[in-house]
């Protein structure tokens, strides 16, 4: 019973973790980061 109910619980915030990254608003901001990679420090 209790298992079942961990179970449940982390699915519910990994889909709560799921849905709050692909908001469009967050879209810019995990684009700037994915450039910082990339970018030099010149």
């Amino acid at each position: 019973m209790l298992s079942g109910i961990v179970t449940l619980l982390l699915l519910l915030l990994f889909v709560g973790i799921w849905v709050w990254a692909w908001q469009p608003r967050k879209r810019s901001d995990f684009e700037d980061a994915a450039r910082l990679a990339v970018e030099d420090d010149r």
